[in-house]
This record gives structure tokens, sequence and C-alpha cells, in this order.
């Protein structure tokens, strides 16, 4: 297996880690974990719920998540969304890695039996436009094997994916974004109009 070594966590992310310690805990929110893609968007209000709360944090890794994961889930959540992953597939980990990695954070997740629990897919990019690096038949790959993951802690897997492909099918629309991997309004109101079937 291509065991890549866990890069050490920045200090923005650090940052941020200890903001998201300092607040106080919100007792059965809608919670959204994930990296700079679930950061950058507004969930509260293009959901239209106050129950929201975006603990995205820009650059997050797997591995990163799971030493914050339980200051964050003091929060009680009654929902949680999760999407995380595509700064692993830059960094070279494996499929088999990252599930491995991804599974202690399902574990985790056991706790909260009355919790409904959200897998999101990993999002396509775009390399046509913005020649972004990363090859989408790895993010394809590793969706598969989380999709898979998924369904044995049985959880509810969300296949974003597919919804901001371009008309090739082959790769992020690039009306959804303005560097190949993050979104813009458009993209994220193609995905929240996804979620807001499960809000």
């Amino acid at each position: 297996m291509n065991y890549i070594e866990e890069k050490p966590i920045y200090d923005y992310v650090l940052n941020r880690i200890e903001t998201f310690e300092a607040l106080e805990p919100k007792d059965g929110c809608i919670m959204f974990i994930g990296d700079s893609i679930t950061q950058r968007n507004e969930w509260s209000e293009m959901l239209d719920n106050k129950d929201i709360i975006n603990r995205g944090i820009d650059s997050d890794r797997i591995s990163w998540l799971i030493k914050r994961l339980d200051n964050l889930l003091k929060n009680n959540p009654k929902k949680i969304f999760l999407k995380i992953g595509i700064n692993d597939i830059m960094d070279g980990k494996s499929k088999e890695q990252m599930l491995n990695e991804y599974k202690i954070i399902l574990e985790k997740f056991k706790k909260f039996k009355d919790a409904k629990i959200y897998i999101q897919s990993c999002l396509p990019v775009n390399n046509s436009k913005y020649n972004h690096p990363i090859n989408n038949e790895k993010v394809i790959d590793f969706n598969k094997g989380l999709e898979a993951l998924v369904k044995e802690f049985n959880y509810n897997f969300i296949n974003i994916y597919p919804l901001l492909l371009n008309n090739n099918g082959n790769e992020l629309d690039s009306e959804f974004t303005r560097d190949g991997v993050h979104l813009n309004g458009k993209g994220y109101l193609v995905w929240s109009k996804e979620l807001s079937k499960f809000i």
C-alpha cells in the first residue's frame, strides 16, 4: 500500500481549530464538516436553516480531521454532513490509506445513535480549462470505495460528483469554478439543492 506520511498541520488551520474550541457547544445543530470546499459556502443562508453550523477548514485532511473531531462532536449534532478527501488525493495518498483513516471517523460517529449521518462524495475537478493536477479517475475510484464503506456503517451516502459535471460528463463544469476545484455561487446552488432534500 502506498503510505503517505502525515503533513504538519498549517498554522491557519490551527487558528480555525482553536476558534471552534473557543465556541460554546450548540446542542442539536446541523453540522457541516470538511475542507475548503465546505468552508467557503454560507450553508446556513443558502439552505435557509439557522441550525446549520459550518466547521469546514481550508486545506483539511482526513487525518487532521480525526484530531479535531472530538471537539466538534461536543455539539451533539442531530445531523452531520461530511465531505473531505480531495486534499488527500492531491497529496498522493492511496485509496486504501484514505479509507482506513475515514473508517476512524465513521467509528466515532457511532456514539450518536440518534443523529443522521450524511457522507458526501468528493467533487470533480476541471482539468481542461484550469489544468488542475488531480485525475478525476482517482476521485471516482475513491468515491466508489467510500460509498461501499459508508454502506458498511449503515450511514447515508450522497453522491454530489455527477451533479457538477460538464456536458461531456468528464470533469467539473467550468461554469461552476474559477480555479478548477473550488466552487462559485452557481456550483454551491446545485450542491445545496441536492442537500435540501436531507436538511
